[in-house]
């Protein structure tokens, strides 16, 4: 869609009302002028003030406010945005205790389960193809394990032990795919992943001794192949020692195995830059929780220090389905059979690393190649700036949120048609990014409204795209 110069000018003008940090409200440039000419006329009219900034984002003390608090627990938890009616029902509710009500709902919600399965699928590799080759029958049952440990908040030390001592097929057991998801399945490249995991040692810094000492517990692991179609059989050949390996790490060395999984879930919170901090729990919903309801997560990003990330790619991929009602198709030719996933399969949920598409890889979703966490791409492109400006199915989507006349949104009468040009600007808000607008920005989008004499539906359009292309909307603030 080709944008006049006009046009551009409001998007990149109203996306400044979102943008950050934001910057204070000025009188509009024209009100001297305006005072002047009323005085010589001897009118006593006042030009109309903008109405000063309030920031959304963050209270005078420098903590976040309720909408920011709200929408930051839906997508750490959830792994998506609230609806407009939860994000209300956080910032409404009066009641002591809200944060942690919030927490423990959504920490029992199979959205958590999704969303946090894929962050250890990445760590632990579930990919079916190259370099990996799980195969697709083994990176489903992995998952399904992976994520139930999730869901039932099984004690990390539990959990790895599983990993670690498992044997059988890849097709039925489970816990096997853990040593068959690395390129290097030797003992030394067990012992780099077990170390990775488990110790938060990437295997450049592993030394070669205690690579050596670690590998030695798995000299005796062997795997072979069966006439199903790619299985594959984990077993011991002789003595099994690796029961041995996991008294090492996980009683005598417990400290420094949770100590590891404290800074990884601190790292998935906060960055790289805050993944420090002493030992904590090692189920992982009390981990969460002990951060979440901390005075350290409710600070504002503004003043306040608390660490801006930009959404996962799965998440925004996810975000723009969800508001625009569309689907995204996935499908592969690669892995073997060609694959199929259902039109409204969340792509958080997608199992198989090795299954994506291009948005995915261009906002930086991880191949699962080695299982570090600097492997999913958090960083701003130019590629990424132009896709969100001035892509034709961005704008499609768009455009089917606010269609005019009678027309509907997901088999649904559109909800803007039953509203006035303020309550429309609110809905919209509270779709995208969680919060009324506030009256600096109602001021300015009713001052373009008039200037652009009534053609609404392209300005909502255009609020719409300024919205999606802001800080507040791309990040989690």
């Amino acid at each position: 869609m080709e944008m006049t110069s006009t046009r551009r000018s409001f998007i990149w003008g109203a996306a400044a009302l979102s943008a950050w940090p934001a910057a204070a409200a000025v009188k509009p440039g024209g009100a001297k002028g305006a005072a002047k000419k009323g005085a010589a006329k001897g009118a006593a009219k006042k030009a109309a003030v903008k109405p000063a900034f309030v920031s959304p984002w963050e209270k005078p003390d420098g903590m976040a406010t309720d909408s920011v608090m709200a929408r930051r627990l839906y997508l750490d938890l959830a792994g998506r945005i609230p609806t407009k009616d939860e994000a209300r029902e956080y910032v409404l509710d009066a009641k002591p205790g809200k944060r942690k009500r919030l927490v423990d709902r959504l920490m029992a919600s199979d959205d958590f389960a999704d969303y946090w399965a894929m962050r250890f699928c990445d760590i632990l590799r579930v990919k079916s193809e190259f370099p990996i080759n799980l195969w697709p029958n083994a990176v489903y049952v992995y998952h399904d394990r992976i994520r139930r440990f999730v869901k039932r908040n099984e004690p990390w030390e539990d959990f790895g032990r599983a990993l670690l001592t498992a044997q059988g097929s890849d097709f039925r057991d489970a816990e096997v795919n853990f040593l068959r998801a690395t390129d290097k399945r030797t003992p030394d490249g067990w012992a780099e992943a077990t170390a990775q995991v488990f110790l938060g040692v990437e295997p450049s810094a592993l030394p070669k001794a205690r690579r050596a000492e670690i590998a030695s517990y798995f000299a005796n692991v062997r795997i072979k192949t069966t006439r199903e179609w790619k299985e594959e059989i984990v077993y011991v050949e002789g003595p099994d020692r690796r029961g041995e390996l996991c008294d090492r790490l996980f009683v005598k060395g417990r400290t420094e195995v949770a100590a590891a999984f404290t800074r990884r879930v601190r790292g998935w919170l906060f960055g790289p830059a805050a993944a420090g901090g002493a030992a904590g729990p090692t189920r992982l919903k009390d981990a969460l929780a002990r951060i979440l309801l901390s005075d350290e997560y409710a600070r504002g990003s503004v003043t306040g220090g608390f660490p801006v990330r930009r959404l996962d790619a799965e998440v925004l991929d996810d975000v723009f389905c969800t508001l625009s009602g569309s689907v995204r198709n996935y499908q592969s030719p690669a892995p073997e059979p060609f694959t199929f996933l259902p039109p409204k399969r969340k792509t958080v949920s997608i199992e198989d690393g090795s299954i994506s598409n291009g948005f995915l890889t261009l906002f930086g979703r991880p191949a699962r190649d080695t299982g570090l966490d600097n492997e999913r791409g958090e960083d701003v492109t130019a590629k990424q700036r132009l896709y969100l400006f001035n892509s034709g199915k961005l704008n499609r989507q768009i455009g089917s949120m606010i269609l005019p006349g009678g027309q509907k949104v997901d088999g649904r009468p559109n909800p803007l048609l039953a509203l006035n040009f303020r309550q429309r600007i609110e809905e919209l808000y509270w779709r995208i990014v969680s919060r009324a607008p506030t009256e600096s920005e109602v001021w300015t989008l009713q001052a373009e409204q008039k200037r652009r004499k009534g053609r609404n539906w392209d300005l909502y359009r255009d609020l719409i795209w300024c919205l999606v292309n802001t800080k507040e909307f791309l990040f989690r603030i």
